[in-house]
């Protein structure tokens, strides 16, 4: 029989994933790749991410937009599967032109059928997050308005449509209603608040309305013209509703199936998966870390300084990450679940700053060593990682060629392959795009 039309496409399409808990630095090794790729799609998460790379010797740090704005000749697409906050993603554009970067719809197309993120949505968010019960959430909206979403009461972006009349009524309307639930008391300052917020949220819909459009046909089109599509993800199998340590994760799957469901791609139209794992993870929330370096002389060493391109700390939040060391047991697990091709080790040059890293191999829970990701987050937080220590060698930054690497760096990155058995393709030398070495 012969193969179908879209097993013959699935060279097309690369999928590419975080590993860990967010923040490996995807938006580099999308950078560096997307001069490779006509399209370039995020199909989940929202403004709730955060992806850093530079452009023209500037730090440039987007949210919702995907990371192939950098190049001219490549189209964004947006996908139904994210939350749409259309403030943030204004705010965004503008930035981004301010360096020099073109936006248009030309380049840009958002799904109509995306999740908006209302100003009640991040209303709530804040109010739980100064509440007892906060879970560490970026104060984004996300897991509010993906709670409409599956209750099926959520507004999707075709609606912005609407007047600016109605779109402002819906959105000062939703905050009141927010507020009631709250107990939070509506007085003439949280009243002129709100109604302000109403009407620059109807704004910046009406001024996104021109991008929206059928995603799905739009990635479906350009497949059928032979175009090569790369997928990124936001945030990373650890935070994965459905695979990470709930209730420690965010409201969307993360996984390669999930972000290629959230664009409008079947399973056989899914390429080559390139996980993306950090040489030093960090991570920013709650829930369990168990690799957490609890020395803060060394973890302050790595996080480097807030100014730094590659300084630890939070895009969205601007907060301090919790830094660690490599995890493989968790490696291990993302690259079974996500079907992972490739890896790409990102801030490889971090593992300079001591003369010795520690990766972990396996846990001890209870006492006993294990060699498989627990189930839950409860019996994360009680595991103890097992470390193999290695010397790390001279330092390594702006290295371009792999085989200029010292020989300490090159036997983590052999010792890495044959434990998860996947090939270690892409090396992060450097911030900059050009600091990078492609085997």
């Amino acid at each position: 029989m012969p193969q179908s039309t879209d097993k013959q496409k699935d060279s097309q399409t690369t999928i590419i994933v975080g590993t860990g808990y967010g923040d490996e630095g995807k938006g580099k090794v999308i950078d560096v790749l997307s001069s490779q790729f006509d399209v370039v799609c995020r199909g989940q998460g929202g403004a709730n991410a955060g992806h850093t790379f530079t452009f023209k010797g500037q730090e440039v740090n987007t949210h919702q937009l995907p990371s192939g704005i950098t190049n001219k000749s490549t189209l964004n697409i947006m996908g139904h599967g994210m939350y749409l906050d259309p403030v943030s993603l204004l705010q965004e554009i503008a930035t981004v032109r301010n360096i020099g970067l073109e936006i248009s719809p030309k380049n840009l197309a958002i799904s109509t059928t995306a999740h908006v993120v209302f100003p009640k949505h991040k209303f709530l968010d804040a109010h739980r997050e100064n509440s007892k019960d906060g879970q560490g959430s970026t104060k984004s909206g996300i897991s509010f308005v993906a709670s409409d979403k599956v209750l099926r009461t959520g507004i999707r972006a075709h609606d912005f449509a609407k007047s600016v009349k109605e779109l402002t009524s819906i959105a000062y309307d939703g905050l009141r209603q927010a507020a009631i639930q709250c107990g939070v008391i509506i007085d003439s300052k949280t009243e002129a608040l709100f109604k302000d917020q109403a009407k620059d949220f109807a704004k910046a819909a009406k001024e996104i309305e021109p991008y929206l459009t059928n995603t799905k046909i739009l990635v479906r089109k350009k497949l059928a013209s032979n175009k090569n599509i790369l997928l990124e993800g936001a945030q990373a199998f650890g935070l994965d509703i459905n695979h990470g340590k709930y209730p420690f994760v965010t409201s969307s799957e993360t996984t390669a199936s999930g972000v290629a469901t959230g664009v409008g791609l079947n399973h056989r139209q899914i390429g080559k998966v390139i996980g993306v794992v950090k040489a030093i993870p960090s991570k920013v929330g709650g829930g369990p870390f168990v690799t957490k370096i609890t020395d803060e002389k060394i973890a302050s060493l790595y996080r480097g300084k807030m100014q730094n391109v590659d300084g630890e700390f939070g895009k969205t939040t601007k907060r301090p990450r919790d830094i660690g060391y490599m995890d493989l047991v968790l490696l291990k697990e993302a690259v079974a679940v996500n079907g992972i091709d490739e890896i790409a080790l990102t801030k490889a040059d971090v593992l300079n700053r001591e003369s010795l890293t520690c990766i972990a191999v396996a846990y001890e829970l209870d006492g006993v060593e294990i060699n498989t990701l627990p189930d839950s987050a409860n019996q994360l937080s009680r595991c103890q990682p097992i470390y193999k220590k290695m010397p790390t060698g001279a330092n390594i930054n702006g290295i371009t060629e792999f085989n200029k690497l010292n020989q300490e760096i090159k036997n983590i990155i052999e010792f890495i392959e044959k434990f998860v058995g996947v090939p270690i393709t892409i090396i992060g030398t450097g911030p900059a795009g050009n600091e990078t070495i492609i085997r």
